[in-house]
């Protein structure tokens, strides 16, 4: 399998990370209603219960916390990791992007300082443990490790190092400085579409089907691997597409 660079591929990609990083927050905020009985209320980088709902829910309301790792993260890595092991490169290169989509590094660096949903659980459950910080973090290394050890294996480009890092760092990394840096500081300081349907603002909503609508136009592809010995072609996958 090789990964194409044509544009086609680079915003489907991006427009699969943006889906799934509003959709951890969507995971967070639609939990908690259920949960809570009551809609909180959402950003792009945050996620607040209904008032009082800790202290009515103590047992559960962490689960809204759990919902956003597992539900937009893990098992989206995981599924990618049963695409990208199959013989079909279309369907490997589509795996290889759901894999590097979910963004596993933001699973596992965060919370080696404690500094993530996984690790806010673990404080809330079990306060600063250093057994539980371990085991955690040996948790979230078993969840992670494979997928990415997988997508790995299965890049063929000439360049493999500098295609992965492209797509474990660099690409995420963007999706990340567009929402936190640029979007979110636009409802919570300067109230942009701030006003709320369902405690989601009007700007989430708005950025949600754009990039919905962008992965539905663009989704082929994802499935558009290079063919072996084409990798000087980039406009192959958007031949096949």
């Amino acid at each position: 399998m090789k990964v194409p660079f044509s544009w086609r591929y680079l915003l489907a990609f991006f427009c699969l990370g943006t889906l799934l990083g509003i959709g951890h927050e969507f995971a967070h905020h639609f939990a908690g209603f259920l949960i809570c009985g009551e809609w909180g209320y959402k950003t792009f980088n945050s996620f607040v219960l209904a008032p009082g709902c800790e202290t009515l829910h103590p047992q559960t309301a962490w689960l809204a916390t759990l919902a956003g790792p597992v539900l937009f993260n893990y098992i989206p890595m995981w599924y990618g990791l049963t695409k990208v092991r199959g013989s079909d490169a279309g369907q490997q290169l589509f795996g290889f992007s759901v894999i590097l989509a979910a963004v596993p590094l933001l699973r596992i660096v965060p919370n080696l300082w404690w500094a993530n949903d996984e690790s806010w659980i673990v404080t809330q459950l079990f306060g600063q443990s250093t057994a539980a910080f371990w085991l955690m973090n040996a948790a979230i290394w078993l969840a992670t490790l494979p997928p990415l050890i997988a997508a790995w294996r299965a890049v063929r480009n000439r360049w493999r190092v500098l295609v992965f890092f492209v797509f474990l760092v660099v690409v995420p990394g963007v999706v990340a400085l567009l929402f936190g840096m640029v979007l979110e500081p636009l409802i919570v300081h300067k109230r942009v579409l701030a006003g709320a349907f369902v405690g989601i603002p009007y700007l989430v909503w708005l950025a949600e089907g754009l990039a919905t609508f962008g992965y539905w136009k663009l989704k082929p592809a994802l499935r558009a691997s290079l063919l072996r010995g084409d990798s000087n072609h980039f406009n192959a996958s958007e031949r096949q597409a």
